[in-house]
């Protein structure tokens, strides 16, 4: 007799983690709730059905989540002497990159859905090269410190860009990246 049915597939936490946006230990605690189906390995490492986060996904009324490998990058140029530590857990993730030099940029090959720059790196407002790439045209560029915006800065002339006069937090980004799994949309920053 054969079997219809698709094989199952499972996530770990951390991977669950990322496409929502939160931490791990809150995942833990949401498969501990009853609120993804799941089993642990003999390992104690815990797997997550994927039908289950879709079900979630759909019953919060988001879209499903793409798949990591399909999503756009979130790179943040941050001033190398102002780096907090937050940042740079950030970017364990393959969805997100710090950068704090104009040669960071060339590594770059997927596709990026927004640019958070710190407004206090000089390099960023010196030349307009970096918003002749593509995909420095086609991504949300967010301008954290931006009371730190020379007047003649070249990112003035960027398509899409959103001033944010405080710094930044992992809750921005993980923000953007949960908004941006779900609906698919431009992001506005209100101040």
């Amino acid at each position: 007799m054969k079997n219809n049915q698709s094989p199952q597939t499972y996530i770990s936490t951390s991977q669950a983690a990322q496409m929502l946006g939160l931490s791990v230990g809150t995942v833990q605690r949401m498969v501990q709730n009853g609120v993804f189906k799941a089993f642990v390995t003999h390992g104690g490492h815990r797997r997550i059905l994927s039908e289950s986060l879709n079900d979630y996904f759909k019953g919060q009324g988001f879209a499903q989540p793409l798949p990591p490998n399909t999503r756009p990058l979130v790179c943040i140029l941050h001033d190398s002497e102002h780096l907090p530590l937050s940042l740079a857990s950030l970017a364990q993730g393959d969805q997100i990159k710090v950068m704090t030099h104009p040669l960071d940029l060339i590594d770059i090959a997927q596709n990026v859905g927004v640019f958070f720059i710190d407004a206090r790196i000089p390099w960023v407002h010196t030349s307009p090269l970096h918003l002749q790439n593509a995909r420095m045209q086609n991504a949300h560029i967010v301008l954290y410190n931006s009371a730190s915006l020379p007047a003649n800065s070249a990112l003035k002339q960027a398509k899409h860009l959103s001033l944010l006069e405080s710094d930044i937090s992992s809750d921005l980004v993980y923000g953007y990246l949960l908004r941006a799994d779900h609906e698919q949309a431009p992001l506005t920053i209100r101040h």
